[in-house]
């Protein structure tokens, strides 16, 4: 069995850094979708790396800056990740004004890839409001 909390700090820097890299930057997360996988972002979902992607470059996203609080990660059937973070995130020109949020990746194996590949099976990302 994989070290579980050592691939759920290396997904979520990996993860953060890109997305908070810009939309050039942003646009190399599609790789860590396939079809099946599933956004649930404030109740609207998206489903396949494509429609991911799109949901992920949207232009109130240009600007984004994550600070990671808690990663928590537990192993799940048939080899998965299931991987917790809390944090805060800044958008726009409001850096001032970070929102609390949460965000939770079920991570599966990839289907005849290397071992320590990783796919993003499930995602559900939620803003913390007061």
């Amino acid at each position: 069995m994989a070290d579980f909390d050592a691939v759920a700090d290396a997904f979520v820097r990996h993860y953060y850094g890109t997305f908070d890299g810009g939309s050039a930057a942003r646009s190399k997360l599609t790789e860590l979708y396939r079809p099946e996988s599933l956004l649930t972002w404030e109740s609207r979902r998206v489903q396949g790396a494509t429609g991911i992607a799109a949901a992920l470059a949207r232009p109130e996203l240009a600007a984004v800056k994550h600070r990671i609080s808690t990663v928590d990660a537990q192993p799940t059937p048939g080899g998965g990740v299931l991987v917790t973070v809390v944090g805060t995130i800044a958008v726009g020109s409001a850096f001032d004004k970070p929102m609390l949020f949460s965000e939770v990746f079920a991570l599966q194996p990839v289907p005849d890839g290397e071992e320590g590949d990783y796919f993003v099976r499930n995602q559900i990302a939620r803003l913390i409001l007061g």
